[in-house]
């Protein structure tokens, strides 16, 4: 039985940061996707992945969650960024834009690349310049 057919409608993000030299900064991003205003869990979001380079001082975590719920993990993780990388002293080898530079959103189950898209753009008017790479792909 697929996942769409009991109600779940996943999407996931890959957050990209401009921090992987300091263990604890990128885990509190992580964690900051994970609790709700409250400080506790949200059911519906899970880290499914924390991929650190050190060269390139970057890492990519994988936020999964209901899609309803994504976008606002997506922006506290985000949030927690902005504030614990200082940009004026970051070095690695990979060109960044900031803090936070890629947050591409893609579905999982029982969303569509439109709904995905509506989550991205609904960031950007706190802030967040969201990309969302599979919008260009089908563009074209």
């Amino acid at each position: 039985m697929s996942s769409s057919r009991v109600g779940l409608r996943l999407a996931a993000c890959l957050l990209n940061i401009s921090e992987a030299r300091r263990k604890y900064v990128v885990e509190n991003i992580a964690k900051a996707a994970l609790l709700d205003k409250n400080g506790k869990k949200h059911p519906q979001v899970s880290v499914l992945n924390i991929f650190s380079n050190q060269d390139y001082n970057r890492s990519v975590i994988t936020i999964a969650a209901s899609v309803d719920k994504l976008g606002s993990s997506v922006l506290a993780a985000c949030l927690e960024a902005f504030q614990a990388i200082d940009m004026e002293v970051q070095e690695g080898i990979h060109p960044c834009l900031g803090a936070v530079d890629l947050i591409p959103i893609y579905p999982l189950s029982g969303v569509t690349v439109e709904e995905c898209g509506v989550v991205a753009r609904s960031k950007r008017k706190f802030g967040v310049i969201c990309s969302f790479l599979l919008e260009t792909i089908f563009a074209n």
